[in-house]
């Protein structure tokens, strides 16, 4: 009989409980939360810029401007209306994405910059990206590759996989029929940090519920690159399929956070995908992944939208007509602030969310 899979307990730092989270944040942060990201940016962006200098106080410089004129968009866009909004929510996103990769350390205006993405003439089913530009610095490319996926090649993506990309729009579209799949393909998990009985190695345990076999392919959950990160502690505990990452790691109070961290960068690279709540964020994986980080795959379809709206009269006046105008809708209405939330704490290494005293 083989030896059962450790479980362990819940891991502590500091006396704090240690959660996974996507940002590079230390073991055990608290939320930041806020009502309103924009200030908390701006005043962490200032806080940056007096501290500097050279190069790395530019950097700081021209991030604070970008996102300066990212909230001015947004705030334009909340008094308007589709289709105009569209165009403005884009632009807003779209300077969120230059301030971010300002501090990550890409040289803006050293090129000329290109959106990365076209919508090419008489196909309202899909949209172009470019690859590599000569002497032009390609902002979609960049961004997906900050995020950690290196795409680049000139390729064509339709419109419905990006639906299917974007948690927030992806429950929509399934259920108007708008998607590339037979079944949804976010499988809602829970991660959680567990040590051993000694409390000197950490290791991660992943949990979803046997109910969602019935919604979603939980059987593409261990493939590729998760088959070999994890390994099935057991089927069914209280309705609970439980899995457990291969690997422990050494820790000490002196390396915990360290380890803490590299774990979570790990876990970028299979496959998950993220919601805010007010609870806090609630993570999915994403069973049958795209070509585009979740991110960019809101900016893209933001394009779309925005791209439509001002050069594509007649095309603009039948999607906001037909049967897309209700994804384009939510799209446009909801994924401006979560992608607020999340390029907010990717700047500032910190977990910004909603407090839950917000009505």
């Amino acid at each position: 009989m083989s030896k059962p899979i450790e479980i362990g307990e819940p891991a502590l730092y500091k006396y704090q409980a240690v959660k996974y989270f996507h940002f590079d944040v230390e073991a055990g942060a608290s939320l930041v939360l806020t009502s309103n990201p924009w200030s908390y940016l701006s005043a962490w962006l200032s806080q940056k810029e007096s501290k500097s200098r050279g190069k790395t106080k530019e950097k700081f410089s021209k991030a604070k401007y970008f996102v300066e004129q990212a909230e001015s968009f947004h705030l334009a866009a909340e008094s308007t209306r589709l289709p105009t909004k569209a165009t403005l929510v884009y632009y807003s996103c779209l300077n969120l994405v230059k301030g971010f990769l300002s501090v990550k350390g890409v040289e803006l205006e050293q090129h000329n910059e290109h959106h990365g993405i076209s919508l090419p003439i008489g196909n309202t089913q899909e949209l172009s990206f470019s690859g590599n530009i000569k002497n032009c610095l390609n902002i979609f490319q960049e961004f997906n590759k900050v995020l950690g996926i290196p795409k680049s090649g000139k390729c064509s993506v339709p419109i419905n996989q990006l639906f299917s990309e974007i948690p927030e729009v992806h429950e929509l579209a399934f259920t108007l029929g708008h998607l590339p799949l037979n079944r949804r393909k976010y499988l809602p998990v829970d991660i959680r940090f567990h040590v051993n009985d000694r409390r000197d190695y950490l290791f991660t345990v992943l949990k979803f519920e046997k109910k969602n076999e019935s919604r979603v392919p939980v059987e593409k959950f261990y493939k590729g690159k998760r088959k070999s990160y994890f390994v099935k502690a057991s089927d069914n505990v209280n309705g609970w399929t439980i899995y457990r990452s291969i690997k422990r790691k050494k820790v000490t109070n002196n390396n915990f956070n360290r380890i803490y961290r590299n774990i979570c960068k790990e876990y970028s690279d299979l496959g998950f995908a993220s919601i805010l709540t007010r609870g806090g964020y609630r993570y999915y994986a994403n069973l049958d992944a795209g070509p585009f980080h979740q991110l960019a795959s809101t900016l893209a379809l933001l394009f779309f939208a925005g791209s439509a709206a001002r050069y594509r009269p007649s095309m603009t006046q039948n999607l906001l007509k037909g049967d897309l105008q209700p994804i384009l809708t939510e799209a446009v209405e909801t994924c401006p602030t979560q992608f607020l939330y999340q390029i907010a704490s990717l700047i500032t290494d910190s977990v910004c969310a909603v407090p839950q005293a917000k009505i």
